[in-house]
């Protein structure tokens, strides 16, 4: 049984505060990419025997039970409310999303079996044991417009109804939060939907070649003003500036965060680093606000946040090991260490 707010709050903290102590997050994080290999990595994480089974298989299993471990633990958590506060399960519900879509491919493939989904019961927005009926699926909730199987050609169309629907989900619990940090939770989480849409918008760009009205018609948007959205409107002013052109980039809100220019020399903007390189402000960002703000709802979001960067740690460091790739690249792409521009 859930405790009253108050009582919750104080045992949260303290909980979350031992179990951030012993993350692979920050320095700690090197002690993951510091093995050197795959049974050495999962006792350093799980400090249990490693199962017996092929180093093939190892990599896999090792990932899966970290998901599900970080899972099982921010349940738990939250079970510890009474009434969890909206925010809280709107973390959780990106699951259920994310489940979704896998389920609907599934399900357009003809496929037979229920697809792995990531299990955030009893908070799901969706009755899995109903598969394969997908009105019931989702029914008498949220999700429950998918209600039927999605042809091959209506999938994207979709899956982008579903990134939208949940963004807007998660920005209307943050502004029922109605405590300290209330503010500091939305500038976090506008801050970081920006950059995804902004990343998303050069991959686009880069990757597939679209232009820029192509481009808009893929970014997620909070409301209908779409060249004033909060989310979107430094994507859609980024989508004027020439990829190869730094002196255009240079002036940007967030120019410490691109790849290194070298006078002279051939530069193109690269969202793979400037994705590295926001994550480990992103986190940091949320280490500061889970102690500016103890004994509110704002240390356990961000617990999600920093405890998820260590779920990436370790997945990282796995397929470091997996594929005998470059440490340092894979410090990079932690987080761990960069070279800012600037």
């Amino acid at each position: 049984m859930g405790m009253d707010r108050s009582a919750a709050d104080s045992y949260v903290y303290a909980k979350a505060s031992g179990m951030l102590a012993r993350s692979f997050v920050g320095k700690r994080a090197r002690e993951l990419f510091n093995t050197h290999s795959l049974p050495d990595l999962w006792t350093l994480v799980f400090k249990s025997e490693v199962p017996a089974i092929p180093e093939a298989l190892l990599a896999k299993e090792l990932e899966k039970t970290a998901q599900e471990r970080f899972l099982s633990q921010y349940t738990k958590l939250i079970s510890c409310y009474e009434s969890p506060a909206p925010v809280l399960l709107a973390l959780l519900h990106s699951f259920d999303y994310e489940n979704l879509k896998q389920i609907g491919a599934a399900l357009c493939y003809g496929e037979k079996e229920l697809p792995p989904i990531l299990d955030i019961a009893p908070y799901n927005l969706i009755n899995y044991s109903k598969w394969p009926d997908i009105a019931a699926m989702t029914s008498e909730g949220p999700l429950s417009w998918y209600d039927t199987v999605p042809k091959i050609h209506e999938q994207q169309a979709d899956d982008y109804r579903l990134d939208c629907q949940y963004v807007n989900e998660l920005f209307s619990a943050v502004r029922k939060i109605n405590t300290a940090g209330e503010k500091a939770i939305l500038d976090l989480f506008t801050s970081r939907f920006q950059m995804e849409n902004i990343l998303w918008s050069l991959r686009l760009r880069l990757f597939y070649r679209m232009d820029t009205e192509e481009v808009k018609e893929h970014l997620v948007y909070s409301d209908s003003s779409r060249s004033s959205d909060i989310l979107s409107a430094d994507a859609i002013k980024t989508l004027e500036w020439d990829t190869d052109n730094y002196e255009q980039w240079k002036k940007w809100s967030h120019a410490n965060l691109l790849n290194p220019h070298e006078e002279g020399g051939i530069w193109n903007v690269d969202p793979r680093w400037i994705s590295n390189a926001y994550k480990k402000e992103y986190v940091e960002k949320a280490y500061r606000l889970f102690h500016q703000y103890p004994f509110t709802v704002c240390p356990l979001v961000c617990w999600y946040i920093i405890k998820q960067h260590e779920l990436d740690n370790i997945r990282t460091a796995s397929e470091c090991l997996r594929l005998n790739a470059s440490v340092d690249d894979a410090l990079q792409v932690a987080g761990v260490s960069e070279v800012k521009n600037g």
